[in-house]
């Protein structure tokens, strides 16, 4: 199946380091957005305060724009423990909202495969947050990308213009979107 991937960009997230979510073409046409927010930006968090989000809408492109433009809130409860057991700071008793993206691109690729996509997706949405290693740019590109995994949507292959990179190779969601990221098609919202 050909299809069709969208990265999410919002510059100003993470305090300066950008933030990130993504779309991808499911069988039935529709496009399966997705993204880990963090909207309290607490370094650490358990999957229930992670800010995870996925909504399904129409392939075309307001649509799309519309699903990721959407505020988002996320309220952690007073007590709330993050994922190594420790309690939530900052987040305790408050609501956090999400900030409006950016930019985009889009990836023309070939050879998709939306259902392991979305079975990434699932397994990565359960699972506790952590600045380092299980971030929204983690999770981005481990639904997205597939080099001889064997899971996700292929960008690698389709061309040389296109190229979702390692996801350690770039410190922050802006750095791997401007430099790590190839694409078909790129604005600005």
């Amino acid at each position: 199946m050909n299809g069709t991937a969208y990265i999410f960009l919002n510059r100003l997230g993470a305090a300066g380091l950008g933030h990130v979510g993504c779309a991808f073409l499911l069988r039935n046409g529709m496009m399966r957005c997705t993204s880990t927010e963090n909207q309290a930006g607490n370094a650490y968090s358990s999957a229930a305060y992670k800010g995870f989000w996925t909504e399904d809408c129409p392939n075309n492109f307001a649509a799309i724009v519309r699903t990721f433009q959407r505020k988002r809130s996320l309220s952690i409860p007073a007590g709330a423990k993050d994922k190594n057991g420790w309690p939530m700071n900052p987040g305790q008793g408050s609501t956090w909202y999400s900030a409006p993206y950016t930019e985009w691109k889009r990836l023309d690729v070939s050879q998709v495969d939306p259902e392991q996509a979305t079975r990434m997706m699932l397994k990565r949405s359960k699972e506790g947050y952590s600045i380092t290693d299980r971030n929204c740019q983690n999770d981005v590109y481990d639904i997205l990308h597939d080099e001889g995994s064997g899971y996700g949507i292929t960008a690698n292959r389709f061309a040389s213009s296109i190229y979702v990179g390692w996801v350690q190779s770039a410190f922050g969601p802006n750095a791997w979107f401007d430099g790590h990221i190839g694409a078909s098609a790129h604005g600005y919202l």
